[in-house]
């Protein structure tokens, strides 16, 4: 249990948020959201006891009971399976307890801790660590290395995973997809759904929220508001929330000038002086609402390519790797004005060696590859804010690219990416990660390219820049070749899909959804395999016919096992089809003109509530399907 009552929380001297009041029921999955710098990770803090309130209480579990990703650790001298081991309290106690036997020589006392630590299950425990590090895209030699073998991303991954073992009545994760590639993503998601424990997430991944999170804490208007449903939801009641807020203001204004005016018109009247007095006091107890502040929402664009040519890149059975070491071969591929394209496949599969090949940044080892007259790359590498000089100003960054522009041009433009006045003549040093990440994509589009290749440009981003890239690069003209794991920016920007696997590069026949599909069945059927491949070891020679009826038996145990679950199936795909049939037939209402002509303000208020109240429905009897299938499929 998680609760806030009236909480106050500051950082310095500055007030973040007062009179905050929530609650987290048991096994709610939660979101907390709002702008950078407004207390989401000094909530965290508060919950984890590093800092205390400034008014208020706060409820928590046990501080044994809070798993959190640890933002900073020692790497020590120790294999990555035990470090993640580590995290299990359980486990390390009854392993202390039984060395502490094992040394006493008391034979009751040992034949408790093996008792001990045989309820626990240890192989059970280290199977579910060893799951955890292969979701998260470690392979099983991973498992044996030492932690500080790893470099800082795997490292965060690493973190992840301890917190993810410890067994937790409340999870706190805070921007948990960074570092990640999608298929990780995806698996994080999919376990997510089966932790029993409350879960708290920050994240500027909207889509990682829509599918993660059933309810969201915003920061906002100096308190924490509490909305129904996911990210997308919170967006929609939150828009309605300030037309409502609005509206009410404007009312006030009315109401207040009406009062006003009478009030001073007929002060000094005799006669009106009791109805005056009278006026004065509904003024004072009309409760004044501050009018919405309009929110000026970022926006740039990437400039127009001087040239637009139409062939830009074709390669020709290339073949790329580091010395001797072939990462991907034969790579064929036409890259052609306005195409865009998104590259999946795991971390290590040669995502990046891909890029580098195509902008010139790695020597292929063999094959061929053109580049087209007049092309220009704008080119965002993974650690592209490694680049920039510390001690240097993005003004000073600029003029080193364009030293006979006039300095105000290049602080207009500087200005469209939010370094205006003083910040433009700021040191780059101590800036944030996504100002200088900003800065990195001004740089990379003075040039005007017409071929922008970004390699995991969202990772410092949060999730205001991030919306604002991705329109960027939905009306950029030139061509867009794109890495990233934020599939809200893959959907809203690319066009094709190509995969990099097994040392190939292929295109992917499919949408992002089919990608997450395949990412599931390939780790159930490897699950299925190591499965197989122990029973194999196990399984005693026997006869044909025994074989055959003990496989009867075994379809048999199962399908009584799964007869339930497709009850329960069979009940939700019932449901889902009825609500898909309404949904349908709402939308179709919404899309027609005449609608909103033809019927009452209150018919269609009505027909908008009922579309909006059904969407959360379908979705979480989607979930629900998706859960069930999963769990029949589980059944063995």
């Amino acid at each position: 249990m998680l609760r806030l009552l009236n909480l106050s929380l500051s950082r310095g001297t500055r007030i973040l948020y007062r009179h905050a009041t929530m609650t987290a029921s048991p096994g709610e999955r939660i979101g907390l959201v709002g702008a950078n710098g407004c207390g989401k990770s000094t909530l965290f803090a508060a919950i984890l006891g590093e800092i205390s309130p400034e008014d208020g209480d706060l409820e928590t579990p046990p501080q044994a009971r809070i798993a959190h990703v640890a933002q900073s650790f020692v790497a020590d001298d120790i294999p990555t399976l035990e470090f993640i081991l580590s995290g299990h309290a359980p486990l390390i106690a009854a392993r202390a307890a039984l060395k502490e036997a094992e040394a006493s020589g008391d034979d009751m006392k040992l034949a408790q801790a093996h008792a001990n630590l045989a309820e626990l299950n240890e192989g059970a425990i280290e199977a579910q660590a060893r799951t955890i590090l292969s979701g998260l895209g470690f392979t099983e030699e991973d498992a044996d290395r030492k932690v500080y073998d790893f470099s800082g991303g795997w490292r965060n991954r690493i973190a992840l995973a301890r917190a993810l073992m410890r067994p937790a009545d409340l999870l706190l994760l805070d921007e948990p997809t960074n570092h990640l590639d999608i298929d990780s993503l995806i698996w994080l998601e999919n376990w997510l759904r089966h932790v029993e424990a409350t879960v708290v997430i920050i994240s500027h991944d909207r889509e990682f929220l829509d599918r993660s999170v059933s309810t969201i804490w915003s920061v906002e208007d100096g308190t924490i508001c509490r909305y129904a449903g996911n990210y997308s939801h919170f967006e929609e009641q939150r828009i309605e929330k300030l037309k409502l807020q609005d509206a009410a203001a404007r009312a006030y204004e009315r109401e207040s000038a009406h009062l006003t005016s009478f009030i001073e018109r007929f002060r000094a009247k005799a006669t009106k002086a009791r109805q005056a007095q009278s006026r004065i006091k509904m003024l004072e107890k009309l409760k004044a609402v501050e009018p919405v502040r309009a929110k000026r929402e970022w926006r740039f664009e990437f400039p127009k390519p001087v040239r637009l040519p139409e062939h830009l890149i074709d390669t020709e059975n290339l073949r790329l790797g580091y010395g001797d070491k072939v990462v991907i071969e034969n790579v064929s591929l036409c890259i052609r004005s306005g195409e865009r394209i998104g590259i999946l496949g795991v971390n290590g599969a040669g995502k990046s060696t891909l890029i580098k090949g195509l902008v010139g940044d790695l020597t292929p080892l063999g094959g061929e590859i053109r580049r087209g007259q007049g092309l220009e790359i704008g080119y965002f590498a993974q650690h592209q804010l490694d680049q920039l000089r510390p001690d240097e100003t993005p003004l000073e960054h600029l003029r080193r690219m364009a030293p006979d522009v006039r300095e105000q041009e290049l602080r207009d433009y500087l200005g469209v990416y939010r370094f205006s006045g003083d910040f433009a003549t700021a040191p780059v040093g101590p800036m944030s990660g996504g100002e200088k990440a900003r800065l990195a994509l001004a740089l990379l589009a003075w040039h005007k390219p017409n071929l922008l290749v970004l390699d995991e440009p969202t990772n410092h981003l949060d999730m205001e820049t991030r919306e604002a890239l991705t329109m960027a690069l939905s009306i950029y003209e030139g061509a867009v070749i794109i890495v990233s794991h934020d599939r809200h920016l893959l959907r809203a920007t690319t066009e094709r899909l190509i995969l990099v696997h097994d040392g190939e590069v292929q295109p992917f026949d499919g949408d992002l959804d089919d990608y997450a599909e395949l990412v599931l069945e390939h780790r159930r059927s490897t699950v299925a395999a190591k499965k197989a491949a122990v029973a194999a070891e196990r399984e005693p020679v026997i006869n044909k016919k025994e074989a055959r009826r003990l496989e009867a038996q075994e379809r048999q145990r199962i399908q009584q096992l799964r007869k339930p679950l497709q009850k329960k199936l069979e009940k939700v795909e019932k449901a889902l089809a009825e609500k898909n049939a309404a949904l349908k037939a709402l939308a179709d209402q919404m899309a027609d003109a005449a609608f909103y002509t033809d019927n009452s303000q209150d018919e269609v208020a009505r027909v908008l509530r009922e579309h909006g109240e059904l969407k959360p429905q379908v979705e979480e009897l989607e979930m629900q399907w998706l859960e069930l299938s999963e769990q029949i499929e589980a059944v063995c």
